[in-house]
């Protein structure tokens, strides 16, 4: 599965430098928080619907060692910059969208037959 992300990563990477192992660590750790807010316990039930998320959030993340993800700058009298704080929110209405829906493992919903 982590291979199938770091397959996406680099085809939207195309042309960019890029650390791999760098990149390895930070999309495992996005994975890791996408599985918790979708409440699966382990990577082997991660949903393929959510590669390209995970592919999407670990550039976000990477980049922002470059300054990607600056939410506002100031340069009067000192330069400050605001980052977003969490790349994931903006992705929250699909993780509640699935976390609602039955695709969800059957012990988090009770089905009557």
């Amino acid at each position: 599965m982590i291979s199938e992300i770091a397959k996406r990563i680099e085809c939207r990477m195309t042309g960019e430098l890029c650390d791999k192992a760098v990149m390895g660590e930070i999309s495992q750790t996005v994975l890791d928080r996408i599985c918790i807010r979708l409440g699966i316990s382990n990577e082997k039930e991660f949903p393929a619907l959510f590669f390209g998320i995970c592919a999407e959030a670990s550039i976000k993340a990477y980049r922002r060692r470059y300054y990607e993800g600056i939410q506002s700058e100031s340069a009067t009298g000192v330069f400050s910059d605001t980052f977003v704080d969490d790349i994931l929110l903006e992705y929250e209405s699909e993780f509640t969208a699935y976390r609602n829906s039955d695709n969800v493992g059957s012990s988090k919903r009770v089905h009557f037959l």
